[in-house]
């Protein structure tokens, strides 16, 4: 136990290093082979070449004609490890001048990589030598026509790139060896995005330039949004490729580009240790919805989401102005508030028209689910309730065999235990945890930025188990009430507040028991569509007793002695 904390410690201390292999990493691959010798036993290449060097920088100076190769524009073919490759050489000889010059802008531009959150991914198993091979091969393989057309786009986005980041990575990143790292290849954020992003949906498409001519047709938002969907997922850049149509015009474009937002905004943890998996950070209120020992912005997070809103899209049959609702509702929230949106708008249409879609369900009925829905996701304490099932509420208890100081125990959400003793035993250690910067109300951490509250982000699974059963329930509950002609009914913000005060892992467990009875149908087997509401209000107010009962009435007390 002390070993592993002494580690965590230390990965807190040190600043962490770039994850960066001299083998794989797409930035430090050095170029293979020398034209030089390749030259001298193939004259003929040495004539390609020259001829190039000519149209890209004009004639070549007699003290030069022997390493005119490692100069000027030809300089970046050379470290792209394109002029050691004759079908390259032959491909050069058949463009055109102006298409000569895009591609030249678009190999030395693609020297600066993507952002982390998408270079890391996308290119974990090739270097940037390969990335440029492959695209080389999709040029060879394109008519003279779509071959035009796609480098324009791709120069189009090249002249988007920061020269000067360009510069400043040939100087401080791609001079660097594996051995010496000081710069990280991996910048947060960076100009050449859509480049990159634009190059691995042409390398994943069957259809490069339908594609391209797809981009040119959408409004810049949009275009970039749904570039940056083929950086986070190929695949699902494709799906949503097709659902746009051909000229983009299927999808509102505010629907692009605030799925592309989402994939823009992944976070990536700098910690590597792999003690971190056993023992959580503390972080406090906003900044824990941006660094957390789950990384709830990860990439994992953001694929759940944009694949969820893809798979929706393909399933129902949505009029245009629901998709524009969606699309102008979705851009106007904030990252985390757009997931929230999405999972109720999922998971409350699957919950709703499932057995009807299997069956060919009818039009009104996806309506009459939309309005139920509706007035979900438009509600912001909703949102709010929604977007806090990423977390744990988190009591601070203490644990003998734990250091004392910066190093506390969090007892994270989990409802029910046998016994205290248990619970400690389930706690795990939660890493700068403090008691002073915590505003604990009724045994839990209360919710906002102003009391510096802390939070402990749950994993996925979990997560979207909790989620389904929380957004079930609402779901249930709106579409009840709204059906019920009772004159005195709790008000959905109410309801809200009721499931918000309660402690999250009571709350969650007190939902998953709840849903168990909605799957049996027990409240439509035992009610009118009138009296439904009445009797899941019964329900709820039954299992939350339940569960805390069975949480045992001695655990909060003995857990308030150390809060």
């Amino acid at each position: 136990m002390q070993d592993a904390l002494s580690e965590v410690r230390a990965a807190q201390l040190a600043q962490p290093a770039p994850e960066i292999e001299a083998v794989d990493s797409f930035s430090l691959i050095r170029p293979k082979g020398d034209p030089y010798h390749l030259y001298q036993k193939t004259p003929e290449l040495l004539e390609q070449a020259k001829a190039l060097a000519e149209r890209l920088d004009g004639p070549i100076h007699d003290a030069n004609a022997d390493h005119f190769f490692y100069q000027d524009s030809m300089r970046d073919f050379l470290q792209a490890g394109l002029l050691t490759d004759p079908d390259f050489l032959d491909l050069s000889e058949s463009l055109s001048d102006e298409e000569l010059g895009e591609l030249a802008i678009t190999v030395s531009a693609m020297r600066l990589p993507a952002s982390a959150n998408y270079t890391i991914t996308n290119e974990a198993d090739r270097s940037y030598q390969e990335k440029v091979a492959e695209f080389m091969d999709v040029l060879e393989n394109s008519s003279f026509e779509d071959r035009a057309a796609i480098l324009s786009q791709s120069a189009e986005y090249a002249s988007q790139v920061d020269t000067e980041a360009v510069a400043n990575f040939r100087k401080n990143v791609y001079s660097q060896t594996p051995s010496d790292v000081k710069f990280s290849p991996y910048p947060r954020e960076t100009s050449a995005n859509p480049l990159h992003n634009y190059i691995t949906a042409v390398l994943a498409t069957d259809d490069p330039a339908a594609l391209t001519e797809q981009l040119g047709q959408l409004p810049p938002d949009a275009e970039t949004g749904l570039l940056s969907v083929y950086g986070l997922d190929p695949s699902l850049g494709d799906r949503l490729s097709q659902l746009a149509g051909p000229d983009g015009q299927n999808l509102p474009n505010s629907l692009l580009s605030a799925l592309g937002s989402m994939a823009d905004a992944v976070k990536l943890s700098p910690l590597t240790s792999h003690a971190v998996g056993k023992f959580g950070f503390a972080w406090y209120g906003e900044e824990a919805l941006l660094k957390d020992n789950e990384q709830s912005q990860g990439r994992d997070f953001a694929l759940d989401s944009v694949s969820s809103m893809i798979d929706m899209i393909e399933t129902f049959d949505f009029s245009d102005e629901q998709l524009n609702t969606m699309g102008s509702e979705l851009n106007g929230l904030s990252n985390t508030e757009k997931r929230a949106y999405i999972e109720i708008t999922t998971l409350g249409l699957e919950d709703m028209l499932h057995s009807k879609v299997a069956d060919s369900f009818n039009k009104k009925n996806l309506d009459e689910a939309i309005e139920v829905v509706s007035e979900l996701r438009t509600n912001q304490k909703v949102l709010s309730l929604v977007n806090g099932a990423r977390y744990h509420d988190v009591t601070l208890i203490e644990r003998p065999d734990i250091e004392r100081g910066s190093f506390l125990v969090a007892l994270e959400g989990a409802a029910v235990f046998q016994n205290l003793d248990s619970a400690v035993k389930q706690s795990r250690p939660l890493i700068g945890a403090d008691t002073d910067k915590v505003n604990m109300v009724n045994g839990h951490s209360e919710i906002g930025h102003e009391s510096e509250n802390l939070y402990s982000a749950k994993s996925l699974d979990l997560y979207k188990d909790d989620v389904s059963n929380l957004v079930s329930t609402l779901v249930a509950f709106e579409s009840m009430r709204k059906d019920s002609t009772a004159k005195d009914k709790l008000s959905l913000n109410a309801f809200s507040d009721h499931l918000d005060d309660m402690h999250s892992g009571i709350r969650d467990e007190t939902l998953n028991r709840v849903k168990q009875a909605l799957d049996t149908n027990v409240i439509r087997n035992k009610a009118t569509e009138n009296t439904q509401f009445a009797f899941l209000s019964n329900l709820i107010q039954e299992m939350a007793f339940e569960t805390k009962r069975d949480f045992k009435d001695d655990i909060t007390p003995a857990m308030d002695n150390f809060v």
